[in-house]
């Protein structure tokens, strides 16, 4: 459970750092933002060992995200990656 609640604070500050440019709207951003971190809440509830396992990863494109500094695209593409790889 700690691991979840560490992931969501990290893509959280990563994903609104990244917030401000074209293409993918701040909307959007925002939308991606909510729906992973409630994905990331309901994994941390439902399947903790999934999670644990999918940890690196997920932590992998989180860091990617908050690297894009005013790349929203980006952002939100690393987004769509970590939500792919929690529905996996």
């Amino acid at each position: 459970m700690r691991i979840a609640l560490n992931l969501v604070a990290i893509a959280a500050v990563g994903f609104l750092a990244a917030c401000g440019e074209e293409g993918c709207t701040n909307e959007e951003a925002m939308k991606k933002s909510t729906d992973l971190t409630a994905k990331l809440q309901e994994m941390a509830a439902t399947d903790p060992v999934k999670l644990a396992e999918l940890a690196p990863k997920v932590q992998e494109l989180a860091t990617k995200a908050s690297g894009t500094g005013d790349d929203l695209q980006a952002a939100c593409k690393a987004m769509d990656e970590m939500m792919a790889e929690l529905s996996k």
